[in-house]
């Protein structure tokens, strides 16, 4: 071919190859393509969520705070049979302690596991006892009268029942 139609082809050929002295890539090829980089945060995605999954809650775990009130409602009531001393736990707004009868008077239980108790941050506490007490007392024999303790975070709730033979149970309640 010769004439200026062959001009007209070579200038296009050669515009067409990308060529330069480096040898380096011309811009459209470098990088990585839109898919790459999609597949690339999908997996960065959920590897991020299996992490975030494993990760404890905040603060203490709620069936762990059940777990350990009913722990000590029964060294209360074991409390009340090997002292033949009534034994009552009393809740507070901000916790609870523990009280034992003495001479008709209600004197606080210290030392071990009668330490007074602070609630975690976060957690609201009902209790449900037949007399309208805000306590749970177990007397000489280790009965009780029947009470429900509800403890409740923002997402989940434990019931804990206190039975009148002074057994105690932990559930946790549908929400």
């Amino acid at each position: 071919m010769s004439g200026p139609w062959a001009r007209t082809v070579s200038r296009a050929a050669k515009a067409m190859t990308p060529t330069s002295a480096t040898g380096a890539r011309p811009a459209s090829e470098r990088g990585f393509s839109l898919v790459e980089v999609m597949v690339a945060l999908a997996i960065l995605g959920l590897l991020t969520g299996a992490v975030l999954m494993t990760l404890p809650a905040d603060g203490p775990r709620l069936a762990d705070e059940a777990e350990r009130l009913a722990a000590r409602l029964e060294h209360a009531r074991e409390e009340a049979l090997a002292k033949n001393r009534p034994v009552e736990v009393a809740f507070v707004a901000n916790g609870y302690r523990f009280r034992e009868q003495r001479r008709g008077a209600w004197e606080p239980l210290d030392g071990g596991p009668f330490e007074p108790q602070t609630w975690p941050e976060g957690l609201a506490v009902a209790v449900e006892a037949a007399d309208g007490r805000q306590a749970v007392r177990f007397d000489t024999t280790g009965a009780a009268e029947p009470a429900t303790i509800r403890l409740s975070n923002r997402t989940r709730a434990v019931r804990i029942a206190v039975d009148a033979q002074g057994e105690t149970q932990v559930h946790a309640d549908a929400r």
